[in-house]
């Protein structure tokens, strides 16, 4: 949240809640009676941060505050301060994004924790506080946005969604009915699988046809993935699906091979850096709390948490986003 509001509006309101006892006042009388019933009687307490995009500044602001239910648990109040003239259509997605932050922002506020934290979220109710002369007419849910049948829309209820889960232990045509679609998802179910040896690679390869398109996008991820399969079983496997240009693809494995032991050796160089960056700035116990998960990380991960170093505050800023 920024210290100067940047319009009038804004900055009465942030001036009205800035006293907890206002808020609690604000909150109870603008939330359903059913959730006052609910609420402790504590004042609700004002935490920092701001949820809205940079780009949306000009146009509403917000305020996040943490109380108490009556039977002990947490609840998150989220109160939206819409500046624009007249309602936007837009505000029931963008209210998801938002909730979203705040409950990343909960579950990752160390690692400690972190999959109890996930498990359990705080309810987060949002509460938009508008001023504009015509009378509010966004829908005032995201379900209400949704253009689909009762079936289609009994599914994004709940927010659920369907999980395709990849077994290294399927059948044929559990995989799927299409060789090619087959292959590439058995390749993708045996990345952790232990103990492959060519004849697994001679099943995987062929359902794919020699020369199909997939066929060296799969050989560099099976060079990538399968770090315990041995070089000759790749070549004899190559040989038995492939005879024609086996050497040549036998190659284009070996390539990435040589390209992935540079590419750790630099990860490893990047990752040793950054941990003495961590150390300096945030003290040693800092760096040592989040040393292995810097060594397990890939490249990608190591240069955005370098790059979010130089502006975060806390260490839990750099790998967190916050």
């Amino acid at each position: 949240m920024t210290d100067h509001p940047t319009t009038p509006h804004d900055a009465l309101v942030k001036k009205l809640l800035e006293a907890p006892e206002r808020v609690g006042v604000v909150l109870r009388e603008s939330l359903p009676a059913a959730v006052r019933g609910k609420l402790a009687d504590a004042d609700p307490e004002p935490l920092p941060g701001s949820y809205i995009d940079s780009r949306l500044k000009e146009q509403r602001s917000d305020r996040l505050f943490r109380a108490r239910l009556r039977d002990g648990r947490t609840i998150y109040l989220y109160v939206l301060i819409e500046h624009k003239s007249e309602p936007d259509p837009a505000t029931p997605v963008q209210l998801l994004g938002y909730l979203q932050r705040i409950w990343r922002r909960y579950a990752e506020q160390s690692r400690d924790g972190r999959a109890h934290r996930y498990r359990h979220l705080p309810p987060i109710l949002p509460l938009v506080i508008y001023n504009g002369r015509p009378e509010w007419s966004a829908p005032l849910s995201l379900l209400a946005c949704i253009d689909a049948d009762d079936e289609l829309l009994a599914l994004q209820r709940d927010f659920g969604y369907q999980v395709r889960h990849l077994r290294p232990d399927e059948c044929d045509e559990q995989y799927s009915e299409d060789p090619v679609v087959r292959s590439v998802l058995r390749a993708l179910a045996w990345a952790y699988a232990r103990n492959l040896n060519w004849e697994d690679l001679v099943r995987l390869l062929r359902d794919l046809p020699p020369g199909h398109p997939m066929e060296k996008p799969l050989l560099v991820y099976i060079a990538s993935v399968y770090r315990e399969i041995e070089k000759a079983d790749v070549r004899r496997a190559l040989e038995e699906t492939r005879p024609d240009n086996a050497e040549e693809l036998t190659m284009t494995v070996a390539e990435e091979w040589i390209q992935q032991g540079e590419r750790r050796g630099e990860q490893k160089g990047e990752a040793k850096v950054l941990l003495w960056l961590l150390e300096d700035k945030f003290g040693a116990t800092a760096a040592q709390r989040y040393r292995r998960q810097v060594k397990q990380a890939d490249e990608a991960a190591i240069k955005q948490w370098s790059s979010r170093i130089l502006r975060a505050g806390t260490v839990e800023e750099v790998f967190n986003g916050g």
